[in-house]
C-alpha cells in the first residue's frame, strides 16, 4: 500500500460512491457505503481456508481497524 493513502482519503472516496476492492487476510473484499456509518463487506475471491462470511455489514470504526493491514487497494466509481 502507498503510505501517502491515508484512511481519510479512504473514508472520503466511500463517500463519493466508490466501491474499494482490496486483499485482507490474503482475501479479496470490496467494501461500500450503504447509510450513513453503514458499510457492505463483500468477499470477492477467497485464498485462504478458513471460513469468512461472504457479506457483512461493518461501521467505519471496523473499517479503520483494518486499514492497515490493507493490501493491493484499488476502486472504481459506480455509475
Amino acid at each position: 500500500m502507498d503510505k501517502t493513502y491515508t484512511f481519510t482519503q479512504f473514508s472520503e472516496d466511500l463517500d463519493n460512491g466508490y466501491k474499494v476492492l482490496y486483499d485482507y487476510v490474503r482475501n479479496r473484499y470490496v467494501v461500500y457505503k450503504v447509510n450513513d456509518n453503514c458499510y457492505m463487506c463483500e468477499l470477492v475471491e477467497q485464498k485462504s481456508r478458513n471460513p469468512v462470511p461472504a457479506k457483512s455489514m461493518v461501521t467505519l470504526k471496523a473499517i479503520k481497524q483494518m486499514f492497515p493491514y490493507m493490501k493491493d487497494i484499488e476502486y472504481k466509481q459506480e455509475v
